[in-house]
């Protein structure tokens, strides 16, 4: 995953449910940085990372492999 990335956002102390936004830094101090447009203007938004769920909005591709595991 790189970093900004447009992601979906939740959280259940704003009521933020699947509002996009994008991810431009992981703190080690414990939160997301993410920008997010409100009101028609974007505002850099730190949501703390044990109450925050963020969806990536690009998949990761599928990758396969030229060999077989055996279970």
């Amino acid at each position: 995953m790189e970093i900004p990335a447009k992601v979906s956002v939740f959280n259940g102390t704003l009521e933020v449910k699947g509002k996009p936004g994008r991810l431009v830094a992981i703190s080690p101090d414990g939160y997301y940085e993410v920008i997010l447009e409100v009101q028609s203007r974007n505002h850099t938004v730190l949501f703390p990372i044990a109450e925050t769920v963020v969806i990536f909005n690009e998949a990761l591709p599928d990758l396969s492999a030229d060999f077989e595991i055996e279970r």
